[in-house]
């Protein structure tokens, strides 16, 4: 099984959004991009775990729950 990191760096942040494409998974808009652990756990940091959304598209997600 993999390790990933139990926190995600500001570094580890930004190269996942790169990677990811630098647009949010869920709508494609570019801009202030943030990483969402799917499963709510911040430890969490396998990559299928991980979405990258919009800030605002993060504070829905959340403000659903």
């Amino acid at each position: 099984m993999a390790k990933y990191p139990k926190r995600l760096s500001a570094q580890n942040k930004k190269e996942i959004i790169k990677r990811r494409g630098g647009d949010s998974d869920k709508s494609g808009k570019k801009g202030d991009l943030e990483i969402h652990h799917t499963d709510r756990n911040p430890n969490n940091n396998n990559p299928r775990n991980l979405r990258v959304l919009t800030k605002k598209e993060h504070k829905d997600v959340h403000a659903k729950s």
